[in-house]
């Protein structure tokens, strides 16, 4: 009795168990409108580079580069456009799913002597979980990117003793969070000593991605 007892538990939690992930597509399988359910996207600013200048020196704080990607199975390349084109429909607003292409170019700046500038890129990186009805089901994620942009904060731009002409408007959420990459403040000896190595002049170069390319989809 206890054997068969053991036995029918066995097969009843076998039977409830969750399928297992689906890792490839299904022959024939397409993200077609009628097959193709989208949950809610949600969109994230992102920073994918983030340079310190400082004394005429410059240090890499952030160097990820966006991909457009799709996660939970093996989803041949051929997706990500056609992922892009569907959730752009469904959510009424640009989705893009080819890496953002920055065009190098140069730009001045005017700073105090001694002070740490922080220039970055970033992009609105558009996040949704999907739903394709073949068989068996496939659920995934897919990442893309709405918009891209490029700036600059000055890191004591927002202490009281920073003079007027250096004061910054609110930054957004882009600046927002390269300010969260600024060093700590140095004690007021070791801020005179960087402001006298830096107070030969005032106005910096460095390079600066002043716009993308936007790629066709």
């Amino acid at each position: 009795m206890m054997r068969r007892a053991a036995l029918v538990a066995t097969l009843l939690a076998t039977g409830c168990a969750a399928p297992p992930p689906v890792h490839r597509v299904p022959s024939g399988c397409e993200p077609t409108a009628d097959l193709l359910s989208w949950s809610p996207s949600r969109t994230e600013p992102t920073l994918t580079k983030a340079t310190l200048y400082h004394g005429g020196r410059d240090t890499t704080l952030v160097d990820e580069p966006f991909e457009p990607s799709i996660t939970g199975f093996d989803a041949p390349g051929s997706w990500l456009g056609r992922l892009a084109a569907s959730l752009r429909s469904d959510a009424g607003r640009p989705v893009l799913a080819k890496s953002p292409e920055p065009t190098p170019s140069a730009f001045t700046y005017s700073a105090p002597g001694g002070a740490l500038t922080i220039v970055y890129q970033g992009v609105d990186r558009v996040t949704a979980d999907f739903e394709v009805r073949c068989d068996p089901a496939l659920r995934g994620t897919f990442q893309g990117w709405s918009d891209a942009t490029t700036g600059v904060v000055l890191c004591d731009s927002h202490q009281p003793d920073t003079p007027d002409a250096y004061q910054q408007a609110t930054p957004d959420a882009f600046g927002r969070l390269a300010l969260q990459l600024c060093p700590a403040p140095t004690s007021s000896t070791e801020a005179e000593a960087e402001a006298e190595i830096g107070a030969e002049s005032d106005v910096d170069t460095a390079p600066f991605p002043d716009s993308f390319t936007r790629p066709p989809e």
